[in-house]
């Protein structure tokens, strides 16, 4: 019977592993202090706030749920909502852009992408005042239209499309159009599906951003039921007492809002983690 060979760890690798879990302790430690946190109350958690709960509550929940008469539950509608249309109808046309300036051939096509690669330099909050004063005059504030529209043409998403779609060949592309297919179908029945790696690494990243959105909707919506939950969010801070701060309630709306975010990222995370990859093998 051989015996077993013992790994030798080389003191290079003990100290990449060792600042590897260090650092992963450093960003879960938050979130850790935050879901223990919201299963407690406001007494416990001053006591113990690094501690498991004493006893398991959902009591935080339910006070969550129906605070200001449902406020919160109909802002995390709208987010899901207004998020899950953005981030299907950006990828759409971030893709379909992307595809056109990567093997369609037509005058002055790099100079049209490097104008839109220009408009990422300029600053969101140049923006504000002429979207607001467009919006205003054509009756879109307000809306849940405003929400989705802005920003929906994504140049960064169409620049990683454009660069992954740029390394599938020419070949594959003239195969199927001696075969009688049409552009709609080599995009829908070729492209897509040689590109899925992009799809779910570029799902996550926009429906990340929209989700985390807060100063347009705060500059756009007056209305409160048609806020995303992060503009309520910073609300609850305050609470009934204006000397006390809920805590128990912020922790509880900072772990909501993470759920969808990770629910995501656990149906996406094959593909995202496959243009990693992907990037690296071609790189």
């Amino acid at each position: 019977m051989q015996k077993r060979k013992h790994r030798k760890w080389k003191p290079t690798a003990v100290l990449t592993h060792g600042i590897l879990l260090i650092w992963a302790f450093i960003c879960l430690f938050p979130v850790y202090i935050m879901v223990m946190g919201s299963f407690k109350s406001s007494t416990e958690l001053l006591h113990n706030s690094v501690g498991l709960p004493q006893t398991w509550s959902l009591a935080n929940y339910i006070s969550l749920w129906s605070y200001n008469s449902g406020t919160i539950m109909r802002t995390y509608l709208n987010s899901l909502f207004v998020s899950t249309v953005y981030t299907l109808i950006a990828i759409i046309l971030a893709a379909m852009a992307g595809y056109a300036f990567a093997k369609f051939v037509f005058p002055g096509k790099n100079v049209l992408f490097v104008m839109f690669l220009m408009t990422m330099m300029i600053p969101q909050e140049l923006n504000l005042t002429p979207l607001y004063l467009m919006y205003s005059k054509i009756g879109w504030l307000n809306t849940y239209r405003v929400q989705i529209v802005t920003g929906i043409a994504n140049v960064f998403a169409m620049f990683m499309f454009r660069k992954n779609m740029e390394t599938i060949p020419d070949a594959l592309i003239e195969s199927a159009r001696i075969e009688g297919a049409n552009q709609w179908t080599i995009f829908t029945k070729i492209i897509t599906p040689v590109s899925k790696p992009v799809y779910g690494a570029l799902a996550i990243l926009v429906f990340l951003s929209k989700w985390n959105e807060y100063l347009l909707p705060k500059m756009f919506i007056s209305k409160t039921e048609l806020l995303p939950i992060m503009v309520i969010l910073p609300k609850l801070s305050v609470g009934d007492n204006l000397y006390a701060v809920p805590w128990e309630l912020v922790l509880t709306g900072c772990t909501i809002v993470t759920v969808p975010l990770l629910i995501i990222f656990l149906l996406f995370q094959d593909k995202f983690l496959a243009s990693v990859t992907l990037g690296a093998v071609k790189g």
